[in-house]
């Protein structure tokens, strides 16, 4: 276990024999991939509140509305 190979033509990777799966050794970009996926996750997360947020809105103001008819208010 651990055997690699060098990437022709790309010395930021090797090939791990075992696996075969490609590795990038450059901690450098690998770290700034590791930041823009992170990034990517939070601003996924703020757009799923704010459109949670917007339905709840939504209803609120339907709720409203069917109070202001309710009680005659509604012109």
């Amino acid at each position: 276990m651990g055997d690699k190979a060098r990437v022709k033509d790309n010395l930021n990777y090797v090939k791990d024999l075992d696996n075969f799966a490609i590795l990038n050794t450059n901690k450098a970009a690998v770290a700034k991939h590791e930041q823009k996926m992170a990034e990517l996750r939070r601003q996924k997360q703020v757009e799923a509140e704010i459109n949670s947020l917007k339905s709840e809105v939504s209803d609120i103001k339907d709720m409203l509305g069917q109070i202001l008819k309710a009680v005659g208010g509604e012109k």
